[in-house]
C-alpha cells in the first residue's frame, strides 16, 4: 500500500501540476470540506448512554465536557510542545510533509512495520474531524490520498492558527479529556492558559496513544506515560525549545506525584451503587467497539441490570459487613443473575467502591481474575455431582465421616467431630468434610475438575490430585461459579454471564442484541440437575429457616482461616451468590486475626477474620435479600421432577433397597438406582444386618 501510495502521489502530481485537472481532482476530494464552525461542533452531540433493563439511566459517557477556547487561551508552551512532538515543520509545510512521509514509508517497509507515523497536524485534523469514523479507520490508498489532498486544501482555506486551534481543541488526551482545556483541568486542575513547561510537555505526549499512556491506570500504563514524557522532552531539547538541563530538571520533579495525589483526592465520576457494573460494561464496549465508539458514538447500551435489584443487593452486602464488623469483616460482594440465560440483574463488587483501604474498585464478583476467591465447601457440589453422574454414589450412599487419615494426610471437620458413616444427602446438607474428601479420593480429581470445567468454570486447579481440592481453596470467579450452579437449576444447560441486552448507534441501528438461546449447550442431564437441586435444598432447610419451605436451593462455603465466606444458590428464576471477607490495601494483613493463618502467610488479600462461616453469610445477607426480592415478585413454582428421576424405598443400614420399613429417596433411573438389597453392603465395622422382625398379628376379637 505504501509503494502504491507513493507512486500514486508522484504520478498524480506530475500529471496534474500546471493543468486544470488539479482543480477537478481537488474539488472531487475536497469539495465537501465543512466550515471551521461545523468541524468544531460535529462531534459534540455524541453521548453514550448506559441504561438498565427498564430504560433507567445508569450513566452517561461523553466528551462534551470539552471547553472550546481560542488559541490565545492555550499556553504557548503547550503549542510549542505539541508542534515539537507531532509536526516540527508545521509552520513551514503545506499540510503534508512529503519528506517526513517518504521517510516513514521507507522505515516501515525496511522494518516490516507500520509504526512510524508521517502525519502532520493538519492531516490529523482531517482524519479526526473531517473524515467520518469508518473512513478514518480504513487503511486504503484512496483514503490516504483523500486525506493528503484535504490537508492541502485545508491549508489553503484556513490559517495555521485556525488549524492549530482546532487540533488543540479536539484531540483526545485520555481519561475523558478532549481538547487542551479539558486536559489541563483533568490532569492538573488548571486552565490551558496556565500550563507550565512540565505540564505542557507531559500533555503533548498523550495524544499518540491516550489509552496506553494513562497515568491513572495500571502501573504499566503509568510507566509507559513516563517513557513517553521523556521522549517529548528529548524532542523539545532537539529543536531548542528546552535545554538539556531544563528537561532533566523537569523530568526529575514531582509533577507526577502531585498529579496522582490530586487525582486521588477528587470525587470519582461513577455512582458507587453501579460503579463495578459500569466498569464491566465499559471494558466490554471498548474491547468490542473501541474508545471512539464508546465515548463519541452516541451509543445506547441497554443492559441486563435491574436498578431496584441492584440497590437491594448493595443494601444487604453493606448490612452483612456491619453485622460482622467486630469479627473483622470489612467488605463483601453479591451477584444476582437469571439462571436460564445468565443475564446479570445485580452486581455488587465490594462494600465500598470508593474505599481504597479495602481495594474497593476490585470487583470481587470475579469478572476479572484479580477478584477471584476461594469458594470453600461450595466446591463440594462438583465432587458429588461428578460422582452421581458416573453412578459411583447415590443420595442414599453411606460415606465415611469416621476415618481422618486419607493418603497419609490427616484431616478434620469444621466441628472436630465424627459422625461415622452418613448418607450423601446428610453429608452435603451438613457440609461434612471427610465424606467429601473420601468421595473425591475414590473418584479421582480429573473426573471432578472435568465436570466443573464442563459447567463453565475456567479457573485452573493447582493440585487436582490432592483431595483437599474438594474443600475449595483454589481461586474461582464468583460469576462462573454461580453460572455453573445455574446449570442444575435450568435443566442442565451451561450459561455464561451476560450484561448487555442491546446496543444501538446514534441512528438507532441495532449493533447487537442478546440471543438467550445462542450457544445453548446441555452439559448435564435434567435428571442430574433435579437431583442436585433436591440435595441442595438440604442446607437451606437446615440453616435458613422459612426458606426451607420455598423452592430454594443453596450451599455454604468457608475458606481456611475464614479468609472468605460464601453462600450460593438459586430459585427456579433467580441465582444468587454472596460473600463476606476482609481485604487490606497493602501487602500485610491488618484484620487482627492474622494468627489464624497457620498454613499460609497472611496478606492484604488473604486476611483471616474471626469465626465466620458461609452459613453466617446465608443468614445475614443471602436470606434477607431473597426475602425482600420475593416480597416484590411472585414466588415461582417448585421444580418439576423429570421422568428419569425415580423414588425408591431404602434402608438406613446401608442404603440398599427394601420393600418396607425404610425411607423414600430419589435416584437416577437405571444408572443410579440401588442395586443391592438392604444389608448386603455394610460399611466397615458395622454390626451384621438383622432384618426387623415381622409385626405380630393382631389378636382376633373375642366372641360375645
Amino acid at each position: 500500500m505504501r509503494f502504491s501510495l507513493v507512486a500514486l502521489i508522484v504520478i498524480s502530481a506530475t500529471a496534474l501540476v500546471g493543468t486544470g485537472a488539479t482543480i477537478g481532482v481537488v474539488d472531487y476530494f475536497a469539495g465537501d470540506l465543512p466550515s471551521i464552525d461545523a468541524i468544531q461542533t460535529a462531534n459534540l452531540i455524541q453521548t453514550t448512554r448506559i441504561l438498565d433493563r427498564n430504560g433507567n439511566l445508569i450513566e452517561a459517557l461523553y466528551h462534551e465536557n470539552r471547553t472550546v477556547v481560542p488559541l490565545s487561551k492555550i499556553s504557548v508552551k503547550l503549542q510549542r510542545a505539541t508542534i515539537d512532538t507531532e509536526d516540527r515543520t508545521f509552520y513551514a509545510n503545506s499540510g503534508v510533509d512529503y519528506r517526513r512521509l517518504l521517510i516513514a514509508i521507507v522505515y516501515d517497509l525496511t522494518h516490516r512495520t507500520g509504526t512510524l507515523g508521517g502525519s502532520t497536524i493538519t492531516e490529523q485534523v482531517v482524519k479526526n474531524d473531517v473524515l467520518d469514523t469508518t473512513e478514518a479507520q480504513s487503511r486504503t490508498i484512496s483514503r490516504k490520498f483523500r486525506e493528503l489532498l484535504l490537508a492541502e486544501e485545508m491549508e489553503r482555506r484556513y490559517t495555521k492558527q485556525q488549524i492549530l486551534e482546532l487540533y488543540l481543541n479536539s484531540i483526545n488526551y485520555g481519561n475523558g479529556a478532549y481538547g487542551a482545556e479539558a486536559a489541563a483541568e483533568t490532569y492538573f486542575q488548571v486552565h490551558a492558559s496556565e500550563l507550565s513547561w512540565a505540564q505542557a510537555s507531559f500533555l503533548a505526549g498523550l495524544p499518540q496513544a491516550p489509552s496506553d499512556y494513562d497515568p491513572f491506570g495500571t502501573p504499566d500504563q503509568l510507566d509507559a506515560a513516563k517513557v513517553r514524557w521523556r521522549e517529548v522532552l528529548d524532542g523539545m531539547v532537539a529543536v531548542g525549545d528546552l535545554s538539556g538541563s531544563a528537561a532533566d530538571t523537569i523530568y526529575a520533579g514531582d509533577l507526577l506525584t502531585r498529579m496522582l495525589t490530586l487525582h486521588k483526592s477528587l470525587a470519582l465520576a461513577h455512582n458507587p451503587l453501579t460503579a463495578h457494573f459500569v466498569d464491566y460494561i465499559v471494558a466490554y464496549i471498548k474491547q468490542r467497539y473501541g474508545d471512539v465508539a464508546l465515548y463519541e458514538g452516541g451509543l445506547t447500551i441497554t443492559t441486563t441490570l435491574d436498578l431496584s435489584t441492584q440497590a437491594m443487593a448493595d443494601k444487604w452486602v453493606k448490612s452483612g459487613v456491619r453485622t460482622y464488623a467486630k469479627r473483622g469483616v470489612n467488605t463483601g460482594a453479591m451477584l444476582v443473575m437469571n439462571p436460564s440465560d445468565g443475564e446479570i440483574l445485580a452486581m455488587v463488587g465490594s462494600a465500598d467502591y470508593n474505599n481504597a483501604a479495602i481495594r474497593g474498585q476490585i470487583n470481587l464478583t470475579g469478572t476479572d481474575p484479580l477478584g477471584w476467591r476461594g469458594v470453600g465447601s461450595s466446591f463440594k457440589v462438583y465432587t458429588y455431582g461428578a460422582a452421581l453422574q458416573a453412578g459411583l454414589v447415590t443420595p442414599a450412599s453411606l460415606l465415611n465421616d469416621s476415618t481422618s487419615v486419607i493418603g497419609g494426610h490427616s484431616f478434620s471437620d469444621w466441628d472436630g467431630k465424627h459422625e461415622g458413616f452418613i448418607t450423601l444427602r446428610t453429608a452435603l446438607a451438613q457440609s461434612r468434610n471427610l465424606p467429601a474428601l473420601w468421595t473425591y479420593s475414590s473418584e479421582g480429581g480429573d473426573r471432578v475438575v472435568s465436570f466443573m470445567h464442563n459447567l463453565g468454570v475456567t479457573a485452573p486447579i493447582q493440585t487436582p490430585d490432592g483431595v483437599a481440592t474438594t474443600l475449595g481453596p483454589d481461586a474461582i470467579s464468583m460469576t462462573e461459579h454461580l453460572a455453573a450452579y445455574s446449570a442444575f437449576d435450568n435443566g442442565g444447560y451451561r450459561v455464561a454471564a451476560h450484561a448487555v441486552l442491546r446496543v444501538t448507534d446514534s441512528s438507532a441501528k441495532v449493533l447487537e442484541a442478546l440471543d438467550a438461546n445462542a450457544g445453548r449447550v446441555s452439559v448435564v442431564s435434567p435428571e442430574l440437575g433435579y437431583m442436585m437441586t433436591d440435595l441442595l435444598r438440604g442446607p437451606v432447610k437446615l440453616y435458613l429457616g422459612g426458606l426451607g419451605a420455598r423452592p430454594v436451593a443453596g450451599k455454604s462455603g468457608t475458606t481456611e482461616a475464614y479468609t472468605g465466606s460464601i453462600f450460593i444458590g438459586y430459585t427456579p428464576d433467580l441465582a444468587v451468590a454472596a460473600s463476606l471477607m476482609h481485604i487490606d490495601a497493602g501487602a500485610s494483613c491488618n484484620s487482627g486475626y492474622a494468627y489464624l493463618a497457620t498454613t499460609f502467610p497472611p496478606s492484604g488479600w488473604q486476611c483471616p477474620t474471626s469465626v465466620l462461616f458461609g452459613e453466617n453469610v446465608g443468614v445475614s445477607v443471602w436470606k434477607p435479600f431473597l426475602e425482600e426480592y420475593y416480597s416484590a415478585h411472585p414466588w415461582p413454582a417448585f421444580w418439576a421432577q423429570p421422568a428419569g428421576v425415580v423414588s425408591r424405598q431404602v434402608c438406613s443400614y446401608d442404603g440398599g433397597y427394601v420393600s418396607s420399613g425404610g425411607y423414600n429417596e430419589i435416584f437416577l433411573r437405571g444408572v443410579g438406582e440401588p442395586r443391592y438389597p438392604c444389608g448386603a453392603n455394610p460399611y466397615p465395622g458395622e454390626q451384621p444386618y438383622v432384618p426387623p422382625a415381622p409385626p405380630a398379628p393382631a389378636p382376633s376379637p373375642s366372641p360375645h
